[in-house]
C-alpha cells in the first residue's frame, strides 16, 4: 500500500522522501503548513509523523501486506523546537522490541509494537518526537 495515497495523506501534502535518502516521508516548505506564529502547525506535523509510523510499520513488518490488519492505538508526540521549511521523519525501533512482536504475532497472531518517530528540519535537528503504539492482526 502506498500511504502517500490514502486521501487525507494527499490532501495534506505527505510526500516520500528520496530513494536514497534514510528518510521516510516529507512536508514541502509551504505557507499552507504555517500557523499564527509563522512556524509549522502542530496538526501537520503530527499528520506527517503519524503516516511516517504506518509507513515504518510497513517497510519492518516483512509480512504479506493483504494478510495483516494494523490499527493505530496510541499516539504521543513532543514538540520541541518551532519548525519551518521542509520536514521530513525517521523511525526508531528497538530490536528487542521487534523480537518480541514477531514471537507474540507467530503464536497468537496477533501483537502490539511501539516505536519512535523522529521529524526533524532541514538542519537535521529534531523538531518533534512522537512514539506510536499499533495492534496487528490478521485479516
Amino acid at each position: 500500500m502506498d500511504i502517500t495515497r490514502l486521501p487525507f495523506n494527499q490532501f495534506v501534502g505527505i510526500e516520500k522522501c528520496a530513494e536514497n535518502a534514510d528518510g521516510i516521508f516529507k512536508l514541502s516548505a509551504d505557507p499552507k503548513y504555517l500557523n499564527h506564529v509563522g512556524t509549522i502547525h502542530a496538526s501537520a506535523l503530527f499528520a506527517l509523523a503519524e503516516a511516517s509510523s504506518g509507513e515504518f510499520l510497513s517497510r519492518n513488518l516483512k509480512r504479506d501486506e493483504e494478510s495483516i490488519f494494523p490499527i493505530l492505538r496510541r499516539a504521543d508526540i513532543k514538540y520541541r523546537k518551532p519548525a519551518t521549511g521542509i520536514v521530513y521523519t525517521k523511525g526508531i525501533y528497538m530490536k528487542e522490541n521487534w523480537d518480541k512482536f514477531h514471537e507474540s504475532y507467530q503464536k497468537k497472531k496477533r501483537a502490539q509494537i511501539a516505536f519512535q518517530i523522529d521529524v526533524l528540519n532541514e538542519e537535521d535537528i529534531i523538531v518533534a518526537i512522537a512514539n506510536y503504539e499499533w495492534f496487528v492482526t490478521e485479516k
